[in-house]
């Protein structure tokens, strides 16, 4: 079988989200194929250590940087960019992955959760864009950009599932028109915005899935089976790289009906 290879040498690519899951795995993609990283740190910092380990031993000359990042607070956000800008070179991508999913039965779903989830997820991706947009701006131009942000959205912002991810589909499916309104302005400016929507993916985000929803769900892919982190690695690694692809967004879900 063909099996694409690429090529992120001399260059940084952020990925919050990045010490864990599909973040985790992205990051490790990207540091196979040469790539330097900055990632966002886990509260947990033996999480974060595991991270930096995993990466280094993906690729022991890549260049790892783990920066404290609070996504939802616009001062830690830009904090966050601020110091990745200082302590890495040549930053041409950022990869935003890092989001909560409690599933909580509806009617059992407070404002405070609702809030919390919105403002991760959403406002999240609001200001990670907005941050990484104006650190990438500064870049003279490469093969016609300036540089490249993947949003990690979901499929479920554009198939809900179930009411359990009421404000996580809600989240995501704003995460997904929020890349539709931005990107003309940022292809303006020489930066090339895609998201990235996978399906269901077997990631610890999914673990409080109820069973019977989890069995449904599944009846429902056509490939038979949940994709892996890595897999969604592979197809970051196709977004930051594929060209003439503004705005849009990318459904990897096995096929879902």
């Amino acid at each position: 079988m063909a099996k694409a290879t690429f090529d992120f040498s001399k260059t940084t690519t952020i990925v919050t989200g990045g010490a864990s899951g599909i973040g985790l795995a992205i990051a490790e993609t990207l540091a196979r194929a040469g790539g330097d990283l900055v990632i966002s740190s886990s509260r947990n910092a033996a999480k974060t250590q595991a991270a930096i380990e995993r990466l280094h031993a993906a690729n022991p000359a890549a260049a790892v940087l783990a920066l404290p990042c609070e996504i939802g607070q616009e001062e830690s956000v830009a904090r966050f960019f601020a110091e990745a800008a200082k302590g890495a070179r040549n930053i041409r991508h950022v990869v935003h992955s890092a989001a909560i999913s409690p599933n909580t039965e509806f009617f059992e779903q407070t404002q405070k959760e609702w809030d919390t989830v919105q403002n991760s997820n959403l406002t999240g991706s609001f200001l990670v864009l907005k941050y990484a947009s104006l650190l990438l701006k500064e870049n003279a131009v490469v093969d016609e950009w300036k540089g490249r942000i993947v949003l990690v959205t979901s499929s479920n912002g554009v198939n809900a599932y179930d009411p359990v991810s009421a404000h996580y589909d809600s989240s995501k499916a704003g995460a997904n028109l929020l890349v539709r309104n931005a990107a003309e302005l940022l292809a303006r400016m020489r930066i090339c915005l895609n998201a990235l929507a996978p399906g269901w993916i077997q990631t610890a985000l999914n673990d409080t899935l109820p069973d019977d929803v989890r069995a449904s769900e599944s009846a429902k892919i056509w490939m038979g089976r949940w994709g892996t982190p890595e897999e969604m690695g592979q197809c970051i690694a196709h977004l930051l790289t594929v060209p003439y692809l503004v705005g849009q967004i990318v459904m990897p879900d096995g096929g879902y009906r």
